[in-house]
């Protein structure tokens, strides 16, 4: 399971150096200057910086003391590159967290009528989901158990069907059967053992389900169900996911297996109000 972050910040080694150098170069002149005559002339040639009492600075002087300086503090040069980035990842974090509470907002709006639970259930879990994933599999087992442990959670199912062309014929198939009432019969038996993978097979089975096939067909290239795939990649775009399973939990976004006690945790502490 992969995630991209919203942003990243690039760090240059060298245009770190520069800062230090310039810092240095500063300090210098200010220290000089601060302590020199203030009737002292101030060259302007290439290599000369200042004058104190006729005491010039030259610049590979110069070069040669911040390069011992740097060479004799490494540990300082270290901790200052280490601060600065974990500063730069604070700030990354920060932006990412923002947008991402932005886009949870913009997701509870989203009307959904595929999902597991009870509609009027108030704790709401969001999955993206390929049926194609084995991960997908394991964590649908899991998410039973909480439900059965919490009657009060909902899984609302958003399709993600990136592995293959078959993925997405399944995620057709899936939304289909939202239409006429089957969702959570045609979900359950995707990521039950005894799923087939050739898709004239997941028909037959599905007809022996009772699932009416050919209304289900006719349903699976329709307006609607292409408009609903469509707005499902949508939302998994505006998050940038590139792999599944993902869950949303109240404020928190969750790639890749949870294990359920891990996963309850959390739940408690992002719906702390609804206990």
């Amino acid at each position: 399971m992969g995630l991209n972050p919203r942003k990243k910040y690039f760090f240059s080694f060298k245009k770190f150096l520069f800062f230090i150098f310039f810092i240095f170069v500063s300090y210098l002149f200010y220290y000089y200057s601060f302590f020199s005559n203030k009737n002292n002339d101030f060259f302007q040639s290439d290599d000369v910086l200042f004058d104190q009492s006729a005491k010039f600075v030259r610049l590979d002087e110069l070069k040669n003391f911040i390069e011992k300086f740097i060479s004799e503090n490494p540990e300082l040069i270290l901790e200052t590159l280490k601060n600065y980035q974990l500063e730069q990842s604070n700030i990354a974090k920060n932006e990412t967290d923002n947008q991402n509470k932005e886009l949870i907002n913009q997701l509870k709006l989203f009307q959904n009528d595929m999902f597991l639970g009870f509609n009027n259930s108030n704790k709401i879990i969001y999955e993206f989901v390929d049926y194609n994933c084995g991960y997908c599999q394991k964590l649908n087992n899991v998410l039973i158990e909480l439900m059965n442990k919490d009657p009060d959670v909902r899984i609302e199912i958003l399709q993600l069907p990136i592995l293959s062309n078959s993925s997405i014929d399944l995620s057709k198939i899936v939304i289909a059967s939202s239409l006429s009432g089957d969702f959570e019969k045609v979900h359950n038996y995707l990521y039950s053992p005894k799923r087939r993978y050739d898709i004239a097979e997941v028909f037959a089975d599905l007809f022996l389900m009772d699932i009416d096939i050919k209304l289900l067909k006719e349903n699976m290239n329709s307006p609607e169900v292409i408009s609903t795939l469509n707005s499902h990649k949508e939302l998994s775009d505006m998050f940038k996911f590139n792999g599944t399973p993902v869950l949303i939990v109240g404020a928190q976004i969750i790639p890749g297996f949870i294990e359920l006690s891990k996963l309850m945790e959390i739940l408690s502490k992002e719906f702390s109000d609804n206990i």
